[in-house]
């Protein structure tokens, strides 16, 4: 699809790959983001530089909740907030359940992450946590995905490369 292809990204640029369709943007993003490999050649990321593809077409689990696919990796405060979140959602609050996720959140010193997550989630306006991801719109679908993104690079990265194929597609 390319040849002799060659570029420097810098922090702070904002770039935007435009072309027909089949093309194979979708593929040379795929590659930067290391889900693909290129055919010969090199790719080279600074070893500090976090990339972070927002897809096309994200892949959920269409069983689980909202809540479950947002935080769908295994990562200690991951789970300490899928708890908390899961609690707060529910109709009838456990105290003692409730008190115990607030005690791990503190363990893990997890409370700046706590509040990305809801700023992320309220800027987003999700609000349907418990709902299966297959009842979802496509425009809902899209804003679970890029809140999984975003929330997946709040771990620690502090240098990152947000990579969004087509990003406004099914937006509300």
């Amino acid at each position: 699809l390319f040849t002799n292809i060659t570029f420097h990204i810098s922090e702070g640029d904002k770039i935007a790959l435009i072309a027909r369709n089949g093309t194979g943007k979708s593929t040379l993003l795929k590659i930067l983001a290391g889900k693909d490999t290129v055919d010969e050649g090199t790719l080279w990321v600074h070893k500090d530089v976090t990339v972070a593809l927002f897809e096309q077409d994200p892949k959920f689990d269409e069983e689980g909740s909202v809540l479950d696919n947002i935080f769908h990796y295994r990562h200690p405060v991951a789970e300490a907030m899928r708890n908390y979140e899961k609690i707060l959602a529910a109709e009838s609050k456990d105290p003692a359940e409730l008190s115990a996720a607030l005690a791990k959140i503190d363990e893990l010193g997890a409370w700046d992450f706590e509040a990305k997550v809801h700023q992320i989630l309220a800027k987003l306006n999700i609000n349907f946590l418990e709902q299966k991801v297959k009842t979802l719109s496509g425009g809902q679908r899209k804003r679970v995905a890029l809140a999984q993104v975003l929330i997946d690079i709040g771990f620690e990265h502090k240098h990152v490369l947000l990579i969004m194929d087509e990003p406004t597609n099914h937006l509300d």
